[in-house]
């Protein structure tokens, strides 16, 4: 029935403050662009977009979990912290692997995961 996710689309506040968020503080590149459409180049998994549409409300990091594999969660917590990124949750150990979560510019929350080896 279903072969598997492959894109996953946030909806968010700005569309250009949403955009310079995912590449200059998160590092992304971006593939695609259209009016009030940004995708984002992935190496691995499903597809990553964001969206303005004015009659739709961010989900506010409510209604959905994003989660990105990292290869060392503190050091990436450092880095995004030394680039002005809101944390939303400190860095913590889970028995799946080491954890935290920011906040994009629409109070999307992303969780970043290092899986213990």
């Amino acid at each position: 029935m279903l072969s598997g996710l492959n894109f996953v689309m946030v909806h968010v506040n700005d569309i250009e403050e949403a955009r310079n968020f995912y590449t200059e503080k998160l590092g992304l590149e971006v593939e695609d662009v259209a009016p009030n459409f940004v995708q984002f180049k992935q190496q691995g998994g499903a597809t990553f977009a964001i969206s303005h549409e004015p009659t739709i409300s961010p989900a506010q990091g409510n209604d959905i979990e994003l989660w990105w594999f990292v290869d060392n969660a503190d050091a990436v917590y450092a880095e995004l912290r030394s680039r002005g990124v809101e944390i939303a949750q400190e860095p913590k150990d889970e028995p799946f692997g080491r954890t935290f979560a920011i906040k994009d510019p629409s109070g999307n929350t992303l969780y970043m995961l290092q899986l213990r080896s």
